[in-house]
């Protein structure tokens, strides 16, 4: 099985191709326009260099967010394109979702960890997860909360909020969503997997216009 995954969540636009739950090619970039010019151009290459074509593609996967709201708005529309194109299954996951597979991969041996991502505007968004050896469960909602509220989180965090700007001791960032483990968990999910296309991104915060 196939499984082409993106990721437009944060500003590093990741595309993965998976073969059976493994990783087989990806690329990330993270230029001014790589969500809405770049993204087709980094699918065609994982293509290419795989030697495999669209229509080989069982599943398509998409990071649904929390995070930015045009990398979102790109990533889903393409994918749902190219899955409705082809009448081929999409899983969509939450980009927190995929960061929890990342930070339990990356740390080892923790059962439980909380996610911290970057809400852009002085706040982050803030989950607690477990692991089951596969698949991660999500034990708290996700929320908003402001950088100031860090100092109230308990236990091993993982996220790509800038150390400078909350107060965890035990702490490790750079961890961003990834198509790769995106891809991973459309794998651990694909029984789930449909053609119900109506899903949008989870934005979880309002839309605001920036004054210039």
């Amino acid at each position: 099985m196939y499984i082409l995954a993106v990721d437009t969540s944060t500003e590093f636009a990741s595309v993965a191709l998976l073969k059976d739950g493994v990783l087989v090619l990806e690329l990330k970039d993270s230029g001014k326009f790589a969500h809405n010019q770049r993204l087709f151009e980094m699918i065609d290459e994982i293509l290419k260099g795989a030697g495999i074509a669209i229509n080989d593609i069982d599943l398509f996967a998409v990071g649904v967010g929390p995070g930015s709201f045009t990398g979102l708005r790109v990533g889903v529309s393409a994918v749902k394109g190219m899955a409705i194109g082809l009448d081929r299954k999409i899983i969509p996951v939450s980009s927190m979702d995929s960061s929890a597979l990342r930070a339990f991969s990356d740390l080892g041996g923790e059962k439980r960890i909380n996610i911290i991502l970057e809400g852009k505007q002085k706040d982050f968004f803030h989950a607690e997860y477990s692991f089951t050896g596969s698949d991660v469960i999500k034990i708290s909602e996700i929320i908003v909360r402001p950088y100031e509220d860090s100092c109230y989180i308990n236990g091993v965090t993982a996220g790509n909020v800038k150390k400078e700007l909350i107060d965890l001791k035990n702490y490790h960032e750079g961890c961003f969503p990834d198509a790769a483990y995106t891809g991973r968990l459309a794998f651990v999910r694909r029984e789930n997997g449909g053609k119900d296309y109506s899903f949008e991104p989870e934005y979880y915060k309002e839309f605001k216009v920036r004054q210039i």
